[in-house]
């Protein structure tokens, strides 16, 4: 095999990124998943803060791991599907991505989804303090986030449709 395509999945947090990216693993053969939050990469001490603009902190993330794991990856799979928040926009991995699939999902199922997925066991008292915080903070910075990702993807697809409808969409667009 000489070439691969390098598929990125877009989105919010609980957008639904991960499960179209099992679904299109499952879907297309000979392909292979690399994810963001395989590599904590917004962990790491050189991540920016959470109160830099998109624009900026976009490509202070270090995504070296990431781009090793893809470049050793290329050419072994006839798709490479990365789940990856960034689209096109961050510049290390932009030269190798051939398709962004952005998962547009309104923010409150987003919110319910991320809520539902990691406080589970929390308190209430946690729970209303992240929501407070979401409320006050959060919520700016993903509208200009995806007001920023959004710009130059391939496709745009609905979070709140069932997977196996946005999968079908995909397929028009993938070779």
């Amino acid at each position: 095999m000489k070439d691969s395509k390098v598929i990125v999945v877009s989105g919010m947090g609980g957008s639904g990124k991960t499960t179209i990216v099992k679904e299109l693993i499952k879907r297309y053969p000979n392909s292979k998943c690399l994810s963001f939050d395989d590599y904590d990469i917004d962990a790491l001490p050189s991540a920016p803060a959470i109160s830099t603009p998109i624009e900026i902190a976009v490509n202070q993330y270090d995504v070296s791991a990431l781009l090793i794991d893809l470049k050793a990856a290329y050419g072994r799979y006839s798709y490479l599907f990365v789940d990856f928040p960034f689209g096109y926009k961050h510049k290390a991995i932009q030269e190798m991505v051939d398709k962004v699939i952005y998962v547009k999902t309104p923010l409150d199922i987003c919110f319910a989804r991320r809520l539902i997925r990691d406080f589970k066991g929390e308190t209430t008292d946690n729970i209303q303090k992240m929501a407070r915080h979401y409320l006050s903070f959060g919520r700016p910075i993903f509208i200009d986030y995806e007001r920023f990702i959004i710009q130059d993807v391939d496709l745009v697809i609905d979070g709140a449709l069932k997977s196996d409808e946005n999968i079908e969409i995909i397929d028009t667009i993938l070779p």
